[in-house]
């Protein structure tokens, strides 16, 4: 290591990638087809939520403040997708008798599908590297309300592809989704915006990118 020290080379690429060819925007019909299969109907207001339950990332923030957003939002759904670790949630929503509102969906193979249905994308992570949950989100022109860290600031434009809140500020968080909610028009435009940004973050991209690596490297 220390006769490499002075000879190494540190290689930036913009994440693994993301297939667009899966991860993309859908019309308002196939919006709505969609979201009868999966047995959501146009009226509802579907907050996504794509990670593991645990501590980091942090969804108990949100479901805490079901019931202020259900008194603004009365046909808001939250989708919970991925494996549970962390019971606290699934306690606080049994407690509260919220159901009807936040559903767990578990690990599933149709992410896709319900990041396509969603208005907002969400994460309230306390850390993050380059979530791909996010790319995700943004390939399918859906506005992102996320959390400050390094990680979301490298994805998300504050204003202008989504919100970034303080993990310490609930209000933040809730005047973000509220906004959005009340403006259908912006959602529209911060998803068309994350379309256009995906696209950097690409399957194709980064494997130029680490084509260009390999071929000076070897």
């Amino acid at each position: 290591m220390k006769k490499q020290k002075n000879h190494s080379k540190i290689y930036k690429i913009d994440g693994v990638g993301v297939n667009l060819s899966r991860f993309h925007s859908v019309s308002a019909q196939e919006k709505s087809l969609l979201r009868a299969e999966l047995g959501y109907s146009n009226e509802d207001f579907i907050i996504t939520v794509v990670a593991e339950l645990n501590k980091n990332k942090n969804q108990i923030m949100l479901v805490q403040k079901v019931r202020e957003l259900k008194a603004i939002i009365p046909t808001l759904k939250i989708l919970l997708i991925g494996k549970e670790t962390l019971p606290i949630v699934r306690e606080y929503v049994e407690k509260e008798n919220l159901f009807d509102t936040v559903q767990f969906l578990g690990y599933r193979t149709d992410v896709d599908k319900l990041t396509k249905i969603s208005d907002i994308a969400f994460s309230a992570s306390l850390r993050e590297g380059l979530p791909v949950n996010i790319i995700e989100a943004m390939a399918c022109g859906i506005p992102v309300v996320c959390s400050d860290n390094r990680g979301h600031r490298s994805l998300v434009i504050d204003k202008e592809t989504g919100f970034i809140f303080s993990p310490k500020s609930e209000k933040e968080m809730i005047d973000a989704i509220i906004l959005l909610y009340k403006n259908p028009a912006l959602r529209t435009e911060m998803g068309n915006r994350n379309i256009e940004r995906a696209k950097t973050f690409s399957l194709e991209n980064s494997l130029c990118e680490m084509q260009k690596i390999y071929y000076e490297v070897m």
